[in-house]
């Protein structure tokens, strides 16, 4: 999104468009029956109006209001077709997959480590079906001990002891797999600190294991339908998904979606996305966003990745597990939110009435460091945003539109110490005084 506008036509018209914004938004929940569609064809109204230099008219307009209505109502029957051609293509797209032979992963990235998985899943399947599911539950989804004994009737040390036959078994594997003999029962004193060894040799666990084990929960289970997302700086972009579902990118992100026959899931891979997810019990829903990952069945909910390796979620409503690694997990409810920071404890959740504004066009910080403001704010500018090292720690706390956001910007020196200049490219930058 650009910040300054040309002197044009376009510039009267975008000096109207915050009078007129309620009754424009009012006519397009009408013509699309649904809010947040109408927000983001306002969006890109305003992103027309800002990044279009038109001439200048030979004589102002005369209804500028009726205009921008039937601007922002042209663009609703563009985006009513894109999506009829869309919900075509994935709907041919979904017939074509689920007719496909099994899906292969790339051999390259598979290769060295394919012999190893088989010795472990096969090993797996030796074990009882009670004992396999509380390894998986604990090792690949992150539940806790004591909620696997509570969910299953069982005992707290029925749950380890069947952990500690899943690990030994899973061991054994790794060494004959390597051509080693597997230790005696004599010899498993160290047991969690040489198993770690042993995977993490073998390249099978990144992030506390979880890598491999999804690579076994998963070999048997091809991809029914995947799809890659990504978003440029000052645009968003939205995603039916073939069950119904949808994921709103905002700008500057991208996430990876595969559909499986027992499961959902979505890797963010930098950015922000929100999730309007149709509830099935027998399909989990889940976004992996570093070593963070929700779970749902059936909700509306937000996740973002900071630069500093951050992640935030936010719950509209339904309810969403969040877990880290194996053994931290919390249950958020409607209008709830967490910010996971890496290197630091397990955070207690907080209340959150407007989760994922972008979608708004609004962003809102609460004693954040200036530089973290100004990098969320960058993937909408059309010119790059800096602070020096004294500036960016200063803690920023507000809400405001992002069309305003240079006019933000601007302002900071009349509540935080701090210069604002203009480099010879457009850029703005902040330094401490």
């Amino acid at each position: 999104m650009a910040f300054s506008v040309p002197a044009s036509s376009s510039g009267a018209l975008l000096s109207d468009f915050d009078g007129v914004y309620a009754e424009l938004l009012r006519l397009l929940v009408r013509r699309t029956g649904s809010l947040d569609d109408a927000r983001d064809l306002l969006h890109d109204t305003w992103l027309r109006l800002a990044e279009e230099a038109a001439p200048p008219p030979a004589e102002p307009l005369r209804s500028p209001g009726a205009y921008l209505s039937t601007m922002a109502q042209n663009l609703a029957l563009d985006q009513l077709r894109r999506d009829r051609r869309r919900s075509a293509h994935l709907a041919d797209a979904a017939a074509q997959t689920l007719a496909a032979p099994r899906h292969a992963p790339d051999v390259a990235d598979a290769v060295m480590y394919r012999q190893a998985i088989d010795h472990v899943a096969r090993c797996l399947d030796s074990l009882p079906r009670r004992c396999r599911d509380i390894f998986l539950a604990y090792r690949l989804d992150g539940e806790r001990q004591a909620d696997i004994a509570a969910r299953l009737g069982l005992s707290l040390n029925t749950v380890e002891r069947d952990l500690m036959q899943a690990n030994a078994v899973i061991e054994d594997a790794l060494h004959r797999w390597r051509g080693e003999v597997p230790p005696g029962p004599a010899r498993r004193g160290g047991r969690r600190r040489g198993l770690a060894t042993l995977l993490g040799c073998a390249g099978l666990l990144t992030m506390a294991g979880m890598l491999s084990m999804r690579f076994i929960r998963e070999r048997s289970e091809p991809i029914l339908w995947q799809v890659s997302l990504s978003t440029r700086r000052g645009l968003r972009s939205g995603q039916d998904l073939p069950d119904g579902s949808r994921i709103e990118l905002d700008a500057v992100s991208a996430a990876e979606v595969r559909y499986r026959a027992h499961g959902r899931a979505v890797e963010l891979l930098r950015g922000a996305a929100f999730f309007a997810v149709v509830r099935d019990a027998a399909r989990p829903f889940t976004v992996a966003a570093g070593p963070v990952t929700a779970t749902v069945l059936g909700t509306r909910f937000g996740v973002e990745r900071g630069m500093d390796g951050a992640v935030l979620v936010q719950v509209e409503s339904g309810r969403v597990r969040v877990s880290r690694g194996a053994g931290e997990a919390v249950e958020l409810g409607a209008g709830q939110s967490l910010r996971v920071e890496p290197g630091r404890p397990w955070p207690a959740p907080r209340a959150d009435a407007a989760p994922a504004l972008w979608r708004q066009g609004e962003l809102a910080f609460e004693d954040r460091p200036l530089g973290e403001v100004l990098e969320r704010l960058e993937r909408y500018a059309a010119f790059p945003l800096s602070a020096d090292a004294r500036a960016a720690a200063l803690p920023v706390s507000g809400r405001w539109r992002i069309a305003r956001a240079a006019d933000w910007i601007a302002a900071l020196p009349r509540s935080l110490p701090v210069r604002v200049e203009r480099d010879a490219e457009g850029g703005m930058r902040v330094t401490a005084r």
